[in-house]
């Protein structure tokens, strides 16, 4: 095995951990975004019901009769 053989196979391995750290680091991202997005989707599910109810009017009341 010559030296410059020695070189590229360490270069080589160098540049596979490296891309290993880096999809190893994106998917710890994704999951972490996954998760906000199932948050934020409960968010808005909540928004929702507060708008139905908010704007729900009964024939006996007037909307704006929940605000005095």
């Amino acid at each position: 095995m010559s030296f410059n053989s020695w070189s590229n196979d360490s270069q080589a391995h160098t540049q596979i951990c490296i891309l290993e750290s880096q999809v190893e680091s994106k998917q710890k991202a994704y999951e972490i975004l996954k998760l906000e997005n199932e948050h934020l989707k409960g968010e808005v599910r909540r928004l929702e019901e507060l708008v139905q109810t908010l704007t729900k009017t009964d024939i006996n009341t007037d909307i704006m009769d929940r605000f005095k």
